[in-house]
C-alpha cells in the first residue's frame, strides 16, 4: 500500500469523518442560533446561506506536500486547519464581524487563529474573514477537540470568489496571467458596490 493510500484509508476511516462531521453540524447549529439572535436584534437577516466540506483526501495531499510536510495522517489532522470548513454568507460587510465576534462569545468554543482578508486582502483580490475554531466532541467517556476553519463574508464577496474559482481554478499560471489581473480589478468594483449597499443600508435605517 503506498504512503497516499494509507491515508485515504486513515482519513476515509467511518470514525474520522464522523468526528469532523459532528464538529461542522453542532457549529452550523451555533451559527443558524447567532443569526436568529442577530435577526431579532437588528429586524433584518444576516447570515444568508451556509455550506460545509470536508477536505478530499486529494486536497489534503495536496497541501501537505505544498507545505513541505510528510504526507502521513499524523501530519494531516496535526497541522491542517481547514479539513472541515464552513462558509458563511452575509448579505452585508459589516455582518461579518458580528458574527466573527458572535463566534468568539462562545464559551465551549476556541478560536484557535484568525485571519482577516477582508480589511487585508489577498493579492487576488479575495475577501473573507477565516476563523479556526476548536469544538469539543464527546463520545462515551472521551472529549476531543475538532478543527474547523469558519469563512465568512459578504454575498457581493462571495459572488465575485465563486467566478474567480470558477475562471482561474486549475489554469495553467502563464496562459491567464491577464485574466487574473482582469479578475483582480472587478474584485475593487465588487468592493466598492459592497461598500455602497452598506451606506444605503444605513442611510434607510436612519430614517
Amino acid at each position: 500500500m503506498s504512503i497516499e493510500e494509507e491515508l485515504k484509508e486513515q482519513i476515509e476511516a467511518p470514525m474520522v469523518r464522523l468526528k469532523y462531521a459532528f464538529a461542522m453540524d453542532v457549529m452550523q447549529a451555533k451559527l443558524r442560533m447567532m443569526n436568529a439572535d442577530l435577526t431579532e436584534q437588528k429586524s433584518r437577516q444576516v447570515i444568508r446561506n451556509m455550506s460545509a466540506r470536508i477536505k478530499t483526501t486529494d486536497s489534503i495531499i495536496k497541501k501537505l506536500i505544498r507545505k513541505g510536510r510528510k504526507v502521513c495522517f499524523k501530519e494531516a489532522v496535526g497541522e491542517l486547519n481547514d479539513i472541515a470548513g464552513i462558509r458563511v454568507v452575509c448579505y452585508f460587510c459589516d455582518d461579518i464581524y458580528e458574527v466573527a465576534e458572535k463566534i468568539r462569545e462562545q464559551r465551549d468554543l476556541r478560536v484557535i487563529k484568525e485571519k482577516d482578508y477582508v480589511k487585508n486582502p489577498k493579492k487576488s483580490g479575495y475577501q473573507s474573514v477565516h476563523l479556526i475554531v476548536g469544538v469539543p466532541v464527546t463520545y462515551l467517556d472521551k472529549t476531543e477537540e475538532v478543527r474547523v476553519e469558519i469563512q465568512i463574508r459578504s454575498f457581493a464577496m462571495d459572488y465575485w470568489a465563486e467566478l474567480d474559482t470558477q475562471m482561474c481554478y486549475k489554469k495553467d499560471a502563464g496562459q491567464i496571467e491577464n485574466v487574473e489581473r482582469e479578475i483582480k480589478a472587478y474584485s475593487d468594483v465588487i468592493a466598492g458596490v459592497d461598500n455602497q449597499m452598506l451606506e444605503l443600508r444605513r442611510r434607510i435605517e436612519k430614517m
